[in-house]
This record gives C-alpha cells, sequence and structure tokens, in this order.
C-alpha cells in the first residue's frame, strides 16, 4: 500500500521514475552501411589484402531505434570497394532504395597481394539497387552498367548524378523509377580535357547545380538545363579552381551557399601530415572567378566530413596511422574525429577526439544534429573479426562538444561509407 500512496505521490507532483536510456542514440529512421571483403585496410599501404576468401561484400541496413539481438539489423550481398570515393552509395531522403556503385571488382581468390591495391584492383562499371523499405531485410534487387571505374554518386531527389573514368561516361546523369530502374539515362557533356576525370560529385541543395572534383586537385560547377522540369543538359559555370594537392571529398552547405572540399595531401592512408578542409565560393552566375575563401587543417588522413543540419559545425574522421601494417609502430592507432565550429562559410577548430578503430572512413549526423555516427573498417583483433558503427552523442550551442555513446553496432568487416535516412 506504501508504493501505491508513494507511486500516486509522484504523478501528483509530476516526477516519473527516468526510463531506461538506450545505450545507442541515433535520431533517424534508418542507417546504411557499406562494408568490403575484398581487402584490409592495411592493404592501401603494402597491397598485402590479408582476406578471407569466404567473406562477402554486403550492404548493412539499420533500423532505429535499435533492439538487442538482429531485429533491427539486415544485410544483403552487394559488392563494393573502399577504393571509391566517399560517395559510394546514394539514399533518397524518403528511403526505400539504396544506390551502390561498384567501382572495383573481387579479385580472383588466388590474389594475395598487389604492388598498388589502388591501381592494381580490376576495375568494376555497375550501379546496383537495394531495396531498403524494410531496413531489418534489404534485398539486392539488380545491377546495371553505368561506365568502367564509377567513383562518386549523389542524389537529389529521384535524379542521380554518376561519375565515372570511363571516356564519353564521365558524367551520367539518371532518372530513376520508382522501382530503381532509370526511366532516363543520359551521358552529359563532360567540357574538360580527356585526360582528366571526376573523382567526385555533389548536387546543390536547389537541383540547379552540380558541383566536382577533377583528378588534377581542381574543383568545378555545372548549371543544370531543364525544359519541363526535367534535366535536358548541363553546362560549365566558370573556370573550375585548383584546391590542394589530393583534393577529394566535397560538399555543400546545408544553404547552398558554400561548398567545403577535402584535401588529405596523399593517396588513400598513405598520408604523414595534416590534410586541409578548404571552403569554395562559386560564382553561380559565372560573372566573377570561383575563388577560395577559406580553409583549416584537419587529421592525418582523412577520409570524410559531415555538416551538421543546421550548418552550425562540421565533424571531420581521420584514421591517422591506424590502417598501418599490424606489425609497424603506430598501427592501429591515431583514429579522431575533429570538430569544427561553421560561421557564414568560417571554420572554427574546437578539439579533436581521439578514438580506438582502424581506418574510419565515414561520419554522419542523425536528422537533427544530436548524435553521429562513425563507421570503422576493422579493429585489432584476430579471427573473423568484424567492423562497426560507432556513435557520439553532441553538445550543440556555443560551446558544440562530442561524447562517445557506450555501445556500438558490429557490422560486416570493412565497413566504409554511411548514409542515414532520417
Amino acid at each position: 500500500m506504501k508504493k501505491v500512496v508513494l507511486f500516486a505521490g509522484f504523478v501528483a507532483l509530476g516526477i516519473f521514475p527516468a526510463a531506461a536510456q538506450s545505450p545507442v542514440n541515433f535520431n533517424a529512421r534508418g542507417l546504411v552501411v557499406v562494408s568490403d571483403a575484398d581487402m584490409s585496410a592495411s592493404a592501401l599501404v603494402d597491397g598485402k589484402l590479408l582476406r578471407d576468401n569466404t567473406a562477402k561484400d554486403v550492404l548493412t541496413s539499420i533500423k532505429f531505434p535499435v533492439e538487442r539481438g538482429s531485429k533491427s539489423v539486415g544485410t544483403a550481398l552487394v559488392s563494393n570497394s573502399l577504393l571509391g570515393s566517399a560517395k559510394t552509395i546514394a539514399v533518397p531522403a524518403t528511403g526505400g532504395l539504396a544506390y551502390v556503385l561498384e567501382n572495383r571488382l573481387r579479385p580472383d581468390d588466388g590474389v594475395a597481394e598487389y604492388k598498388d591495391a589502388a591501381a592494381e584492383f580490376p576495375g568494376g562499371e555497375k550501379l546496383y539497387v537495394v531495396d531498403i523499405a524494410n531496413l531489418a531485410a534489404p534485398k539486392a534487387k539488380f545491377g546495371f552498367a553505368v561506365g568502367k571505374y564509377p567513383t562518386s554518386i549523389d542524389i537529389n531527389k529521384n535524379e542521380l548524378i554518376i561519375s565515372t573514368m570511363q571516356s564519353g561516361k564521365e558524367l551520367v546523369f539518371i532518372e530513376s523509377a520508382p522501382d530503381g530502374k532509370p526511366a532516363r539515362f543520359l551521358n552529359l557533356p563532360f567540357g574538360q580535357d580527356s585526360t582528366n576525370k571526376i573523382i567526385d560529385i555533389s548536387w546543390h541543395p536547389s537541383g540547379d547545380f552540380i558541383a566536382f572534383t577533377l583528378k588534377s586537385h581542381e574543383v568545378g560547377l555545372y548549371k543544370v538545363l531543364r525544359e519541363a522540369g526535367k534535366l535536358k543538359n548541363v553546362e560549365l559555370v566558370g573556370k573550375p579552381v585548383k584546391v590542394g594537392t589530393e583534393a577529394t571529398l566535397g560538399k555543400f552547405s546545408p544553404d547552398g551557399k558554400h561548398y567545403f572540399v577535402l584535401d588529405s595531401k596523399a593517396p588513400a592512408g598513405k598520408g604523414t601530415g595534416e590534410g586541409e578542409l578548404f571552403v569554395v565560393d562559386f560564382s553561380m552566375d559565372g560573372s566573377t572567378e570561383h575563388k577560395i575563401a577559406g580553409k583549416a587543417p584537419v587529421g592525418v588522413n582523412t577520409a570524410s566530413f559531415a555538416i551538421s543540419p543546421d550548418g552550425s559545425s562540421i565533424v571531420s574522421v581521420s584514421s591517422g596511422k591506424s590502417g598501418l601494417p599490424w606489425s609497424e609502430a603506430g598501427s592501429a592507432t591515431g583514429s579522431s574525429l575533429s570538430l569544427f565550429k561553421l560561421a557564414n562559410g568560417a571554420l572554427t577548430k574546437v578539439v579533436d577526439y581521439p578514438f580506438e578503430g582502424i581506418y574510419p572512413a565515414s561520419v554522419a549526423f542523425d536528422k537533427d544534429g544530436s548524435n553521429l555516427a562513425v563507421s570503422v573498417y576493422e579493429y585489432q583483433e584476430y579471427g573473423n573479426g568484424t567492423g562497426g558503427v560507432e556513435f557520439w552523442t553532441v553538445t550543440k550551442g556555443d560551446a558544440p562538444a562530442l561524447k562517445k555513446q557506450v555501445a556500438k553496432i558490429s557490422v560486416g568487416k570493412g565497413a566504409h561509407t554511411l548514409r542515414v535516412i532520417p
């Protein structure tokens, strides 16, 4: 009887016992991550694949809130590669489908080593479509050729833009039907020297422009030409601007006013010094030259970055020396997140957050910027091993901060690119 009276007292005062909080907090409907089973992270450095020939590339989809066991997590066999850009996957905001680029093919089972993995891995050419309507049970549907060595993909509603290394197919546009099949397929004019190629591509939030990064470490802009609302063609706006020495991933700010470009300073996994994050201001009407408006240092071997939904902060993820062969000093160490304040395109470094895990390659905010997800390629553990998705809680405001959450989600070894379904 006393317990009943005590509880009634709590109710009268508006006090309730605190509900148990989930060890994984991420405010989104779902999360998708792909895992490359064809190589260890250290293969980027020494070419030794150290793979399990029975392991396969997979796409893992995660449904939130997560439950213990496997109810919230599903996998599908989908060919993918770490050797592509940080834009290997495209997922519309509405979810339902995931589009995965096959940048490289699985080497024959007898192949154990390359002198240069990035140069010698066999090239892919397909785009795969995966049904993720049921996030706990994704289903690979079909794939079709888009061009040799597809490097990057981005999505605007149901419009896909893809870059490849194949001459004549450097810039591919696909209007996707509801089932993922191409309703329209266009090879658009590249407008650059045929020896150059696009390695990264981004839609502007308006859908009226497309930004790109060239192999020559230049960044440029296309204007989208539409007829009756449908893309008809693109035209180059101004002249591409030089950005650093190893320009890779680019992203627009949520308001579309600034374009952020990562310069890792070295090929993937081989960096020894800090990279930089550049701010590019495009002349959208071509009346003036595109310009570098600012830059800030990031970590060693930085692979990706994410911009908060409200545009107030950026977090970059770096692998440091973690991808070195395990016999070398410093291996499996040096992974970190770098937090920046962002105001009117200007970056201000807040602090670095070291954490364990080998070759983290992707980072993403949830739909309101309250939490972060980070992919970890592998861990320094023997046996079959796994990759992982780890989570951080974000403190917003004038004194932003990150705090690592206790739990993680184990996924296939070789986890790299993440995409959020808000």
